[in-house]
């Protein structure tokens, strides 16, 4: 079977969109469909205006003749609920059902799946669109009750994102480090609505209170120059950045972090906490979206008459820390707890690599996708 699936560019180097790695996940799993990779949505650092417009413009001419060189294939549509891709996107899905496409859309969180305010006009458009017979796929049963209750959905399929799990070797929590703090590690695209403002100053605390951490950024900037020059001068030598990772810089990010922080305001499954997740490592991350399906934070005010944390009430089931959005104050009682319980922070890492191999297996994954595949094709 040929599919066409929508993305921004799956180069590393050019974007870290969480969209981008769960279409790269997809094409390198699922050998028995031959995907071609339409590239729509911009890069880091792509700036909007005049050209944007032409080169959107441009892109729509290229969609239509990729659909009409390929008119069998079914289209798989990557729909992320901002503004800017449903001010776009409906149009060029729209075309691909004109022109008798079988069609999968695919949602990947955004402002608008949980905004508590809509306006109308997006509104509009996308009760339109979820009107449509077609199966959209969404990461979690609450994603897929905001869909039917604010939009009136009805063909809805649960698919939580998945990633490859690393060997044992390649994960394994180390009892020696050279830096005796705690390691904490930001991977993704850095931005305002990812909690960055929060972090900074929660860290600028921790530092002026003596809690000996390093906070390690791999990822791009929406806006250059917007947040790494800042951390750098308020943190100094507590502070690293990266820049972009991939493969084997990777794998050795992620091996050197104890924590995964990630203050963000909204979001779906982040790829990114999946894949530190599978490293043993532990989340402190708000629970927007779909995280709570896969984080089930440990009670943080349970402690024993000595003020310490009792470890012993750290079940199986908890794998990290929840923190509250855009609040300070959280992030700064989440780290000194694990900066204070060590041995809590590393069986949290390892219940959350248990999850993601017991919950989110990559044949699986495959497996539930062709099936939504089938089913689309099914469909008049």
């Amino acid at each position: 079977m040929q599919v066409i699936i929508t993305a921004p560019s799956l180069d590393t180097k050019k974007n870290v969109s969480g969209v981008s790695s769960v279409v790269r996940f997809i094409i390198d799993n699922n050998p028995g469909r031959r995907y071609i990779h339409f590239e729509l949505g911009r890069q880091d650092n792509e700036r909007r205006g005049p050209r944007r417009l032409l080169s959107l413009t441009k892109a729509l001419w290229e969609w239509k003749k990729l659909l009409s060189k390929n008119p069998e294939a079914l289209v798989h549509y990557s729909f992320p609920l901002s503004a800017p891709s449903i001010l776009r996107d409906p149009l060029f899905m729209w075309t691909a059902k004109r022109k008798g496409h079988r069609m999968v859309v695919h949602i990947h969180g955004g402002l608008f799946l949980n905004a508590e305010r809509t306006p109308w006009l997006l509104r509009k458009i996308l009760k339109w669109v979820f009107s449509w017979d077609v199966p959209f796929i969404v990461l979690s049963d609450k994603e897929r009750e905001i869909l039917m209750d604010k939009f009136s959905a009805k063909n809805v399929e649960i698919l939580p994102n998945c990633v490859s799990i690393p060997e044992e070797d390649n994960y394994t929590y180390k009892e020696q480090r050279r830096h005796d703090g705690i390691i904490m590690g930001y991977l993704g695209r850095i931005e305002g609505n990812k909690g960055m403002r929060e972090l900074l100053e929660a860290c600028k605390r921790l530092k002026e209170e003596g809690v000996d951490f390093k906070l390690r950024f791999a990822g791009k900037e929406q806006k250059e120059g917007e947040f790494i020059p800042e951390y750098k001068n308020a943190l100094g030598g507590n502070f690293e950045y990266v820049g972009l990772v991939s493969g084997k810089t990777k794998e050795l990010f992620m091996r050197s972090l104890d924590i995964f922080i990630m203050p963000t305001y909204f979001e779906g499954l982040p790829m990114s906490l999946l894949e530190c997740m599978s490293y043993a490592i532990t989340p402190v991350v708000t629970p927007v979206g779909s995280i709570p399906t896969v984080v089930d934070s440990i009670d943080t005010t349970t402690r024993d008459t000595s003020g310490k944390y009792n470890l012993e009430a750290v079940t199986e089931g908890m794998d990290g820390v929840f923190i509250k959005k855009q609040d300070v104050r959280s992030i700064i009682d989440a780290v000194k707890l694990l900066y204070d319980n060590r041995e809590m922070t590393r069986k949290l890492g390892l219940n959350a690599r248990k999850r993601i191999i017991q919950e989110f297996s990559p044949n699986e994954y495959i497996e539930k996708l062709n099936s939504i595949y089938t089913k689309a094709n099914l469909r008049k």
